[in-house]
């Protein structure tokens, strides 16, 4: 039995019949663009520098909105407790008195 499995290996080389071109792998991806023509460049990279630009602006806008619009209302709140405040310091016989007595310029 042992000499029919030396005869085989014997007849059998251990060299692989096929051999691969030398950097094959590490060209595979860039022969497979340049046969289709595929072309890196630059405009994808701006192309999302313009994207996030994008957003940062927009944000900027929008929270612009929202903290001018939240300080619009609280000057119009403000102006309205001072005219409480003013009011509530003055009699109303006093502000009868001013709007009919009102001096003549």
């Amino acid at each position: 039995m042992k000499n029919k499995q030396n005869i085989l290996s014997e007849k059998i080389s251990m060299e692989l019949p096929f051999t691969v071109p030398e950097n094959y792998f590490e060209q595979f991806a860039l022969q497979i663009d340049q046969q289709i023509g595929y072309k890196v460049s630059n405009h994808r990279f701006v192309k999302s520098w313009m994207y996030f630009a994008a957003m940062f602006v927009g944000l900027f806008l929008v929270g612009g909105e929202m903290f001018y619009s939240a300080n619009q209302r609280n000057t119009a709140k403000n102006s309205e407790n001072y005219e409480s405040y003013v009011l509530s310091q003055v009699s109303e016989s006093t502000v009868m008195d001013y709007y009919v007595n009102e001096p003549t310029k």
